[in-house]
C-alpha cells in the first residue's frame, strides 16, 4: 500500500506542535496507546482517533484547539469515556481532547451554595468534598461514581434522583467554554440576553468544551426514608407508579428493575436480597424534614399495596439503604451475567404508558428471539431496555439492531423520545428524524452553526450524517441577505449584543458574523438595531396602505386585525409603538401565524410577537409594523395529570391555566410578574422568575416543549411531551427569555408539580438590614419556597404593617400540613430572639403574594431595576443604593 508522506510528516509535525503546548507526556499517538479511545462505553461504535490530548488549563485547551482549527482538524472532547451514546468519538480520525487531567475543585462557597471545577472533576468525588459543609451535588447518574462534570454537561446527565430534583441543566449556573477556534467565553445563566448556558448543556460536545463550571450544592435532607416493593405482575408495579405521581406525590426516586435484571444483580457483587422470585421490584424514595416525612412513607406503601405490591419495606438504616442503591446502580454491570453483550436503549415515554411499552417491548424481543432485561427510572418514564446477545453468534448483532429500532419507534408512538439522559452521539442519530421534521433539525444546525461555523467540534453527533458538520459549514457560511421580515422584540435590559454575551473577542464577533441563515436572522438584527439601517428599515413602512390590512385580514380573519388605536389593550403595549401607524394582528392557529410571517417577509415588515403586552416596552424601543399577538390561540390542548404534564397554546393567560391544573391538583411552580394578564407565551418569552424561584427554579425549567414560528413562516418543534428528553439542542432554552426576537412562540408544554398540601407565610417588619441577615438564616436553616424583602410602601399595597423606614421580610414554606406548620413555628422563634422585629403569620396567603407578583405593573410609571445578586453581596448593595439616594436627594 501506498504511503502519502506528506500527510504523515503534516501528522507529525501536528503532534508535535501539540505535545509543545500541553508537554510530550501528555499527547497519546501510538496505536497500542489509542486503542481505549476508539470507543466509549456503547463498545458498538469504535473509531480510532489521531491523537488524544490531556490540556491541565483552560488557556492549554484554548491553544490546543486553535492549532488544530488552523490545520482544519476536527476533534472531540473526552470525560472518563463512560458515556452510553458513542459521543466521544473522534470520527474521521480526529483528534480526542481528554480533560480527565483537569480535575481540580476550585472553590467551594458554602453560604451561597455553589462550586467551581475544572470540568475533569469526578461527580461523586463533588459530592464527597462538599459533605463536610452539610452539602451535595445532585445530578447523580450511575456511572457517578467515574463520570466527570464535563461529561454531564455534555450530556445533560440526570440519575436515579432526578424525578424531584432535575438534570444537570438545573444545576450548572455557570461555564468556562473554549470554542472551536481557541476563543474562550464564558456562559452564564443569570447574563443578560440569550440563555445560550441552557444551549450548550445537553449540546454533547459540539459547541465547544466546558474547562470550568460554577454548580449549584444543595443541604443534604435531614430525613430520608426508601421503600422496596415486590411484584409478581411487571404491570401492575408499572401502574404504581403512575398512581403515586396521580396521589399528589413527588418522590425523590422512582425506580424500577424487571426479574431478569434482579437475578443478575442477586448473584452479583451488588446483592442486597432482593426476592428473585418477583417479576418487577420498585424502589420509592421520599427525602425532606423530619416532620411529616413518615406520613408520606405510608401513603406511598398504601398505595404500593393497592396495586399489586407482594410485600413492602423500609430500609432499616443507611447501610441498608446504600447497599439498595449500590444493587440498582450497579445493574448495567450485573447484566453481564446473562449473555457476554449488551445493547443499552434509553427512550422516554409518558409514564401513564409504562404498562404497555414495557409489554410490547418483551414481544419485540421475543420475536427476534432476543433476551431483554429492563431496569429503568420509573418516575419519569426513562427506560433502558438492555437488549442481551452474544456477538459471537453471527447474526445477533443485526436482530439487535432491529429490535432496537422497533423499540425506539414503539416509544415514540407513545408519544415519547428516543433518548432521556445518555444522548444522540452516534448511535441515535438515525433515530433523530422520527421525532424531528428537517425545518427543525435545521434550526438546530444554525444554532450549531453560530458556536462552531467551521464543524470541526464533534462532527457527525447528534444530527444525522448527511446533516452534518458539512451542512453546518454552509448554514454557517451562507450570505446574510438583507431580512424579508424581521421579528425585533426587545432585548432585556442592559443586554449585550449577542457577540458580547459569546465574550466579545475578535474571534467571537467574527464566529456569529458568520451565522447565517433566516432562522438566525433575529439573532443578528437583535445586535444591532441601533443602527441607522435597522432604524431606517423600520421605519420605512407601507402600514398605511389598505391593501396590507385587506390581505392580512384574508389570512387571519377580520376579527384578526386591527390598529393598536382600536384595540381595548393598545394601552399595554407602551408608547414606542405608534397606535394609530401599527397593526395588531392575532392569528387563531401557528398555521395562521406562519401565513402572516411569510405576508410580512414579503412585504418587509418589522414584527413584534407579543402576549398579554405588558413587557413591550423594556429594552431598546422600536417601532413595528406589526404586532404579531397570540391573544386568540387560548386553548388547553391535553393535560395528563399521570404523567404532570400539560400543553397549552401561547395565549393561554397564566391565571386560567393555574386554574384548569388546580381541578386535579396540580399546577406550574412559577409565579412571574403577573397582574392577570400574562399569557404562557409572554412568561416564557421573558423569562422573568418570581419570589418562588428560590423553592422551584426559573421558567427555564419548566418548559419541556414548545412550537415557534420563525421569521421566515417556518414552524419548528422543541423538546417533545417527557419530562426527561435529551434529543437534539435545547432550544427551549433558548427561547426562554429571548422576547419575541427569535420568533412567536405558539405553543407550550411544561411539565407540573403537585399542588402543596398547605403554604403558610411568616411575615417580620423591622429595619431592613436586619430582616436580610434574618432571610439569610432561614434559607439555610430551613426550606423555604420564597424568602422576599419589600418596601415600606409595597407592604402597605400588600395589608402589612410597616413603620416608616421598615422593610417587610416575607418567607413562605409549602409541603405537607406537618412539614409547614413545624418550620413555620422553628422560623417564628428564630425571628421573634430580636425584638426589633414584629411578627406574624399568615394561613391563607395566596393574596398576599397576588398583590407581590401585580406590583411591577402596580409601579409601572416608575423605572424598575431587576439586578442579580449572590446572597452574601445583598446587605452591602442595599447600603450603596441607599447611598446614592441619599445623595440624590441632598
Amino acid at each position: 500500500m501506498a504511503v502519502n508522506t506528506q500527510q504523515v510528516e503534516t501528522q507529525d509535525a501536528l503532534i508535535e506542535e501539540l505535545r509543545e503546548i500541553v508537554g510530550e507526556e501528555n499527547v497519546l499517538s501510538e496505536s497500542a496507546e489509542l486503542l481505549v479511545y476508539e470507543c466509549d462505553g456503547l463498545p458498538q461504535h469504535k473509531h480510532p482517533p489521531r491523537a488524544v490530548v490531556f490540556p491541565n488549563s483552560t488557556e492549554e485547551t484554548s491553544e490546543v484547539l486553535e492549532v488544530l482549527s488552523d490545520e482544519g482538524v476536527s476533534f472531540a472532547p473526552r470525560g472518563a469515556g463512560t458515556g452510553l451514546s458513542g459521543g466521544a468519538l473522534a470520527i474521521n480520525r480526529g483528534v480526542v481532547i481528554e480533560l480527565a487531567r483537569m480535575r481540580r475543585l476550585l472553590r467551594i462557597d458554602t453560604e451561597n451554595r455553589l462550586a467551581v471545577v475544572q470540568t475533569g472533576l469526578v461527580n461523586a468525588q463533588l459530592s464527597r468534598a462538599v459533605a463536610p459543609y452539610g452539602l451535595y451535588y445532585a445530578p447523580d447518574p450511575s456511572s457517578q461514581p467515574a463520570c466527570t462534570i464535563g461529561g454531564n454537561i455534555a450530556e445533560n446527565a440526570g440519575g436515579i434522583h432526578c424525578l424531584k430534583y432535575g438534570t444537570t441543566t438545573d444545576h450548572v449556573v455557570g461555564a468556562r467554554v473554549v470554542l472551536s477556534d481557541g476563543s474562550i467565553v464564558d456562559l452564564d445563566v443569570d447574563s443578560p440576553g440569550y440563555d445560550l448556558l441552557g444551549v450548550f448543556v445537553g449540546s454533547e460536545g459540539t459547541f465547544g468544551i466546558a474547562t470550568e463550571a460554577t454548580v449549584k450544592l444543595k443541604p443534604i435532607p435531614p430525613a430520608v426514608r426508601t421503600l422496596l416493593a415486590d411484584f409478581t405482575d411487571v404491570d401492575d408495579a408499572s401502574r404504581a407508579v403512575s398512581a403515586i405521581i396521580a396521589a399528589g406525590m413527588l418522590p425523590a426516586a422512582l425506580e424500577m428493575m424487571d426479574n431478569a435484571i434482579i437475578r443478575a444483580v442477586e448473584a452479583s457483587v451488588f446483592a442486597a436480597g432482593l426476592p428473585v422470585d418477583a417479576q418487577a421490584v420498585l424502589l420509592v424514595e421520599l427525602d425532606g424534614i423530619d416532620a411529616g416525612i413518615d406520613d408520606e412513607a405510608e401513603k406511598a406503601a398504601a398505595i404500593l399495596k393497592e396495586h399489586g405490591a407482594r410485600s413492602v419495606r423500609s430500609a432499616t438504616d443507611e447501610n441498608e439503604r446504600k447497599k439498595l442503591w449500590a444493587a440498582r446502580k450497579g445493574a448495567f454491570g450485573a447484566v453481564g451475567r446473562l449473555l457476554p453483550d449488551v445493547m443499552i436503549q434509553d427512550a422516554v415515554v409518558p409514564r401513564s404508558r409504562l404498562p404497555e411499552v414495557l409489554a410490547e417491548t418483551y414481544r419485540i424481543s421475543a420475536r427476534y428471539n432476543l433476551q431483554l432485561a429492563n431496569v429503568f427510572h420509573a418516575g419519569d418514564g426513562n427506560l433502558h431496555p438492555l437488549i442481551c446477545f452474544d456477538l459471537r453468534r453471527g447474526d445477533d448483532l443485526e436482530r439487535v439492531r432491529q429490535a432496537g429500532r422497533e423499540i425506539m419507534e414503539t416509544c415514540v408512538r407513545a408519544g415519547g423520545s428516543i433518548t432521556g439522559e445518555h444522548g444522540v452521539g452516534l448511535d441515535k442519530s438515525g433515530y433523530l428524524p422520527l421525532i424531528f421534521s428537517d425545518d427543525d433539525m435545521r434550526a438546530m444546525l444554525q444554532v450549531r452553526a453560530a458556536f462552531d461555523p467551521d464543524g470541526l467540534c464533534n462532527p457527525g453527533k447528534i444530527i444525522p450524517t448527511p446533516r452534518g458538520c458539512g451542512e453546518a459549514r454552509a448554514v454557517a457560511t451562507r450570505s446574510v441577505s438583507a431580512p424579508r421580515a424581521v421579528a425585533t422584540g426587545f432585548s432585556r435590559p442592559g443586554a449585550a449584543p449577542m457577540n458580547q454575551t459569546l465574550g466579545g473577542s475578535s474571534r467571537g464577533q467574527s464566529l456569529l458574523a458568520h451565522s447565517g441563515g433566516d432562522a438566525t436572522r433575529a439573532v443578528i438584527t437583535a445586535s444591532s438595531r441601533n443602527s441607522t439601517a435597522y432604524r431606517q428599515s423600520l421605519s420605512a413602512t407601507r402600514i398605511n396602505d389598505a391593501r396590507i390590512k385587506r390581505e392580512l385580514s384574508l389570512l387571519v380573519g377580520t376579527e384578526g386585525v386591527r390598529r393598536l388605536s382600536d384595540s381595548n389593550s393598545s394601552v399595554a403595549f407602551g408608547n414606542h409603538l405608534s397606535a394609530e401607524r401599527t397593526l395588531e394582528v392575532a392569528p387563531a392557529s401557528g398555521e395562521q401565524a406562519s401565513e402572516v410571517m411569510q405576508f410580512a417577509a414579503r412585504e418587509n415588515l418589522a414584527v413584534v410577537p407579543a402576549g398579554g403586552g405588558t413587557w413591550l416596552d423594556v429594552g431598546n424601543q422600536t417601532r413595528a409594523d406589526l404586532v404579531l399577538t397570540a391573544r386568540r390561540m387560548k386553548t388547553i390542548v391535553r393535560h395528563e395529570p399521570a404523567d404532570l404534564v400539560a400543553t397549552a397554546e401561547a395565549g393561554v393567560t397564566l391565571v386560567d391555566f393555574q386554574k384548569h391544573l388546580a381541578q386535579t391538583g396540580q399546577w406550574l411552580p412559577i409565579d412571574p410578574p403577573d397582574d392577570g394578564r400574562a399569557t404562557l407565551g409572554g412568561v416564557i418569552a421573558s423569562g422573568l422568575g418570581g419570589p418562588q424561584t428560590l423553592g422551584f427554579g426559573l421558567p427555564r425549567s419548566f418548559v419541556i416543549g414548545l412550537r415557534a414560528v420563525l421569521a421566515d413562516g417556518r414552524q419548528i418543534k422543541a423538546g417533545g411531551n417527557v419530562v426527561k428528553n435529551v434529543a437534539g439542542y435545547d432550544l427551549c432554552k433558548l427561547y426562554t427569555g429571548s422576547l419575541g426576537t427569535l420568533g412567536l412562540i405558539t405553543e407550550l408544554t411544561f411539565k407540573l408539580r403537585p399542588l402543596p398540601e398547605e403554604t403558610r407565610t411568616v411575615v417580620a417588619c423591622g429595619p431592613v438590614g436586619s430582616l436580610i441577615v434574618a432571610g439569610r438564616r432561614i434559607a439555610t436553616q430551613f426550606f423555604p419556597v420564597a424568602v422576599e424583602i419589600v418596601s415600606e410602601r409595597l407592604a402597605s399595597e400588600m395589608k402589612i404593617d410597616a413603620k416608616r423606614s421598615e422593610g417587610a421580610l416575607l418567607i413562605r414554606f409549602a409541603g405537607s400540613s406537618r412539614g409547614v406548620i413545624s418550620q413555620t413555628a422553628q422560623a417564628l422563634k428564630l425571628l421573634r430572639e430580636d425584638s426589633n422585629k414584629r411578627c406574624e403569620t399568615f394561613a391563607e396567603d395566596e393574596t398576599l403574594w397576588g398583590t407581590l407578583s401585580a406590583a411591577p405593573s402596580q409601579f409601572s410609571e416608575h423605572i424598575s431595576w431587576r439586578v442579580k445578586l449572590r446572597p452574601t453581596d445583598l446587605v452591602s448593595f442595599i447600603n450603596e443604593t441607599s447611598e446614592l439616594e441619599q445623595d440624590d436627594a441632598s
